[in-house]
C-alpha cells in the first residue's frame, strides 16, 4: 500500500460500500471488492461487520448486538505516538487462535460469536463457499465440528446468526431464498418451512424471542418467521427498512449507491420510537448507528457526532470509515500500522499489522451494524477481538 493509497483509505472504504454491486450476500458486515464476489452474490456484500481489506479485496466478520451505549464523543487522535498492542490495552477481549484445523490443516475463518465464550468458524470448499461449521471454545482452545454444509454449485451459505440453541443462515438459488438451521450441539442442517417462497435475499438475520427476523437486501423490508418455520410476516411500518441492530431498523441500509446517509432514519420495532439523524449540507459518506454518526464534512474533514448533531468532533485525517457499536473505529498510525480506537474512552490499541516487503497490508475496519467480532490474520494466527467485552457488555 503506497502513501497516497493509505492517505485516501478512508474514502476508498466508504465508497466501496456505497458502490458495491447488488446481489445476494452474507456476513453481517460487508463491503464489496473483486475478491468478495460471494458476499455480493449472496446479498450482504454491502453491509457492515468487521471489514478486512487486503490489497484491494475485502473480508469481514460479524454479529449484531442489541442496544447501544450513551456515547461521549471525545475521540483520541493517535497521530504522534504508537499505542500499546491491542492485546495489552484490552487483554480480556483479545485472543490469538490457530488459523488452521489441527487435522487436515484446512484454513479456518471466523463468522460470529455464538456466545461470550464460543466462536463460530467455517471452512471453505472453494473461494468463500462454506462447506463446514465449527465451534471454537475460547477458554479451552477446543475445536468441535457442528455440521457439514452442502450446497449446489454457485449457491452459498450466508448471513449466519445464532440464538435459541441453534445456528441459522440462508442460501439463495436463482430467485429463491431458503432459511436453514442446525443445533449448536451438532447435527444435520434442516430447512425452515415457510408458507410462501421468500423471493428476497436477506442482508441480516437475527434471532428475537421465538422468531427469526430478517431484512431484504434489495428494496428493504423487515420480516419475521417462527424459529421452526411457518408464516413469513412483514414487520409493521418497516416496509423499506433494514436491520441495524434489533430492535432498531432503518433506511437507507448499508448499500447507498448514490452516497445517501446510511441509516439516517431509524425505527424501533418494539417501542415505536423514531430517530432522524442530522446531516449537514456538504456531508459525505455518512454512516449512522443507533446513537452516533461518522462521515466527511464539507471541508473534507472526517467527523463524529451524535445523531442529533450535538457533540461533533473532528477525527484524524487517518480515520477509517466505519463505526461499530456506536464507538469503535480504526485509525492509521505513523508506523503505517493501524489502531483500534474507542471513541468513548479515548483508548486505542495497535493491531500489530504492518506493510509487507511489497507495501501491501491488511486493513481492518469495524462496521456500523454494531458487530462485536473483529478478526484478522497475523503471523499465521487469527487475532480475535470481542468489542462487547471492551464495551463492558
Amino acid at each position: 500500500m503506497n502513501n497516497d493509497l493509505e492517505a485516501d483509505l478512508a474514502r476508498v472504504i466508504g465508497r466501496a460500500a456505497e458502490r458495491a454491486p447488488q446481489a445476494p450476500s452474507d456476513l453481517p458486515a460487508r463491503v464489496v471488492s473483486r475478491s468478495r464476489r460471494r458476499r455480493s452474490r449472496t446479498l450482504a456484500a454491502a453491509t457492515a461487520v468487521a471489514v478486512v481489506v487486503v490489497a484491494g479485496g475485502v473480508a469481514l466478520s460479524v454479529r449484531g448486538l442489541q442496544g447501544a451505549p450513551d456515547v461521549a464523543v471525545h475521540p483520541a487522535t493517535p497521530t504522534a505516538t504508537t499505542p500499546g498492542l491491542v492485546e495489552q490495552v484490552w487483554p480480556d477481549a483479545v485472543w490469538k487462535i490457530p488459523a488452521k484445523l489441527r487435522e487436515g490443516g484446512r484454513k479456518l475463518r471466523p463468522v460470529i460469536f455464538i456466545d461470550d465464550r464460543t466462536l463460530l468458524l467455517e471452512t471453505w470448499a472453494s473461494h468463500e463457499k462454506a462447506d463446514a461449521l465449527y465451534a471454537y471454545e475460547l477458554d479451552t482452545g477446543r475445536t468441535r465440528k457442528i455440521t457439514d454444509i452442502r450446497t449446489p454449485k454457485g449457491v452459498f451459505a450466508s448471513a449466519f446468526t445464532a440464538g435459541a440453541g441453534r445456528i441459522f443462515w440462508q442460501t439463495i438459488e436463482d430467485t429463491r431464498t431458503r432459511l436453514w438451521s442446525v443445533p449448536i450441539t451438532g447435527g444435520e442442517p434442516a430447512p425452515l418451512p415457510t408458507d410462501a417462497p421468500i423471493r428476497k435475499g436477506a442482508d441480516k438475520l437475527v434471532v428475537t424471542g421465538d422468531r427469526l427476523a430478517f431484512s431484504a437486501f434489495q428494496g428493504g423490508g423487515v420480516f419475521t418467521v417462527p424459529l421452526d418455520g411457518g408464516a413469513v410476516t412483514p414487520v409493521k411500518n418497516a416496509v423499506e427498512h433494514h436491520i441495524l441492530t434489533w430492535p432498531w431498523v432503518g433506511m437507507p441500509g448499508d448499500y447507498t449507491p448514490d452516497n445517501e446517509p446510511s441509516f439516517k432514519e431509524l425505527y424501533n420495532v418494539e417501542t415505536g420510537e423514531m430517530s432522524l439523524a442530522l446531516v449537514r449540507p456538504g456531508d459525505e459518506y455518512v454512516r449512522c448507528g443507533v446513537t452516533t454518526c461518522v462521515g466527511v464534512g464539507a471541508g473534507g474533514k472526517p467527523f463524529v457526532r451524535l445523531r442529533d448533531g450535538s457533540q461533533e468532533r473532528e477525527l484524524p485525517d487517518t480515520a477509517m470509515h466505519g463505526l461499530s457499536m456506536d464507538r469503535f473505529m480504526t485509525v492509521s498510525l505513523p508506523t503505517r500500522g493501524q489502531a483500534l480506537l474507542d471513541l468513548v474512552t479515548g483508548k486505542s490499541g495497535d493491531l500489530g499489522l504492518r506493510p509487507d516487503a511489497k507495501g501491501a497490508m491488511t486493513s481492518v475496519q469495524p462496521g456500523i451494524r454494531n458487530d462485536r467480532l473483529v478478526w484478522y490474520e497475523l503471523k499465521g494466527r487469527l487475532v480475535i477481538i470481542d468489542l462487547a467485552r471492551i464495551a463492558g457488555r
